[in-house]
């Protein structure tokens, strides 16, 4: 019997295990269900750069690396989203930095750390610190449509529909269930309350001479993007609210342009702001599951990825 695979979540989680799943067993059925319009998610707004929060992931991460090497080789950045850039991190606290190192140094391109000199000759006011590396960026706006694309061809169904119930689907002979819903994976699965916000906020910017990423610690930071530049951000734990305000205006346009004062007159061509999906583990689990009337399926999650979604986007 051919499997039937439901995935809740039609973001890069969703839509790169959809793929995953494809690619090796081309003749399954797919179906992802989506309660929202993808410019709606928060997969729509990142850059997705490649970095690396937490070391034991750091496996995860490679794969993807990898992955995403395959694909920046073999098909036009302007499609994917997926190119090559190098940049800068900065900070006055060395074990910030140290920290990058040990997840991912030996994963991109070129790490290294600048020396006193060219701190000082590159940056105004600069950190004590500064890394720099070459990496791969998956930007969203293209990215994940481009997964959906590739799903489309190997025969694929995106529905839109809200799921409250796992086992609603299963009803529906789904005998694979993937939870890939981000925020609302927990309450979805039924059985986590440890899923939470992290609010964003990004700026599209006109900035087409600005080349490199360039980061201050991990919240203030401007990332090449096709035909843009995204500024930001803010990271606000269990902060619901989509509405930007002045205040975050002016906070994260004043943080950086403490770091790179020469952007003051980049016109903003839009605002985003997003909710990252977080808890204090990746939830990466199969269950073998039973309904009350004893329709039996196989159920795993995947979900919880934070602010790292785009670098360990092929967990499943």
């Amino acid at each position: 019997m051919v499997p039937k695979i439901a995935i809740v979540g039609q973001g890069v989680i969703g839509t790169s295990s959809a793929l995953a799943i494809l690619e090796r067993f081309p003749d399954v059925q797919i179906t992802l269900f989506g309660d929202r319009p993808f410019e709606k998610t928060c997969s729509f707004g990142p850059a997705g750069l490649f970095r690396l929060d937490k070391y034991e992931y750091k496996n995860w991460a490679k794969t993807t690396f990898e992955r995403l090497g395959k694909i920046e080789k073999e098909n036009s950045p302007e499609e994917t989203g997926v190119k090559l850039l190098s940049g800068h991190i900065q900070s006055d606290i060395k074990e910030n930095l140290e920290t990058q190192e040990r997840n991912y140094g030996d994963i991109v391109y070129n790490f290294r750390w600048l020396s006193e000199r060219e701190i000082k000759t590159l940056f105004v006011e600069p950190s004590k610190y500064c890394i720099h590396y070459t990496a791969y960026a998956s930007e969203g706006r293209k990215y994940v449509p481009w997964l959906r694309q590739q799903c489309l061809k190997y025969g694929a169904n995106f529905i839109t529909r809200q799921i409250s119930s796992l086992d609603d689907l299963a009803q529906e002979n789904f005998n694979i269930i993937i939870n890939c819903a981000g925020l609302d994976a927990g309450k979805v699965a039924g059985d986590d309350d440890s899923v939470y916000p992290v609010r964003g906020v990004g700026f599209e910017l006109d900035a087409p001479w600005h080349k490199h990423f360039n980061y201050r610690d991990f919240s203030t930071f401007t990332i090449p993007m096709n035909g843009s530049v995204l500024m930001g951000s803010v990271k606000q734990p269990k902060r619901y609210e989509l509405e930007i305000t002045e205040e975050d205006r002016k906070d994260i346009w004043e943080r950086y342009l403490k770091l790179h004062p020469t952007i003051k007159n980049a016109k903003i061509i839009s605002e985003w702001c997003g909710l990252r999906p977080d808890r204090p583990t990746i939830r990466l689990e199969h269950k073998s599951v039973q309904t009350s009337s004893g329709q039996k399926y196989h159920l795993i999650h995947n979900y919880g990825h934070g602010g790292n979604g785009f670098t360990l986007e092929t967990t499943s």
